[in-house]
């Protein structure tokens, strides 16, 4: 990202694409952290989620909360590869649960859907993909951590030994989708984190096989604290804005 042996430092041509991404995204938590501010008695709910959906999904809705409930001052404990929840910094935690551990209580919220995505400038370049085999001539971006989602979604379209010609690894999603909006290669996208830029048209849909992940979102604490007034508070308000998302099926 930077020039070696630059005083200052340089950003590279990489760098300098990269930056305005990076600094959108930060500068999106800070926001919202300081708008989430409330007087020092305020009571304190820390919540564990990862970054890509801090920004693609929960924080735009955060201000509802708020609003409702002016007494919890929200403060959000991001992370980018910790899958399990972190219950000695967090008091709850929405994740994706990918397994179930002991003194932890489990409440499943919504299951998402793996789909590739690319840049249509891609398409535009190499060619519309007629059938999954086409994937073979190009880049799959993945993340590092989640490498059994294009698995699962090869092994549904019926091409698990497809080999591309090259593979991408990320630590999150967003950055995945990020490169695939810039044009370097295929994304596999975990519905519903990438609507905007699919609506923008930034992002595509190549093909129309949309698959169920395998595990569920689920809102995560201990067990002796899932009583806690803040907690049930965040998770009906929780429950009542994936009601209200047409793009979310919610799981009984």
């Amino acid at each position: 990202m930077f020039e070696r042996g630059s005083k200052p430092a340089q950003l590279t041509e990489a760098g300098r694409a990269y930056f305005p991404v990076v600094r959108e995204a930060f500068d999106a938590i800070e926001r919202s952290t300081r708008g989430l501010g409330r007087m020092h008695d305020a009571e304190e709910l820390v919540i564990h989620v990862y970054v890509t959906v801090a920004l693609k999904w929960l924080i735009p809705r955060l201000h509802d909360f708020e609003q409702s409930h002016p007494d919890v001052r929200v403060r959000l404990s991001t992370s980018y590869v910790e899958w399990e929840f972190d219950r000695e910094h967090a008091d709850v935690g929405l994740i994706l649960a990918r397994s179930r551990q002991a003194g932890l209580h489990y409440r499943p919220l919504f299951r998402s859907v793996l789909a590739p995505v690319c840049s249509p400038s891609l398409l535009d370049k190499h060619g519309q993909l007629a059938s999954v085999s086409d994937l073979q001539r190009h880049t799959l971006l993945q993340v590092y951590t989640a490498e059994e989602d294009w698995l699962t979604w090869l092994d549904a379209a019926g091409a698990r030994d497809i080999e591309p010609s090259d593979r991408i690894a990320f630590d999150s999603y967003i950055l995945a989708q990020q490169a695939a909006e810039d044009g370097q290669g295929i994304a596999m996208t975990l519905g519903p984190f990438a609507r905007d830029e699919l609506r923008s048209g930034r992002l595509v849909e190549p093909f129309s096989l949309r698959v169920p992940h395998r595990h569920n979102w689920e809102l995560v604490s201990a067990e002796e604290s899932r009583g806690d007034a803040k907690i049930r508070l965040f998770g009906e308000w929780l429950e009542s804005q994936i009601r209200d998302d047409p793009e979310i099926e919610e799981l009984s």
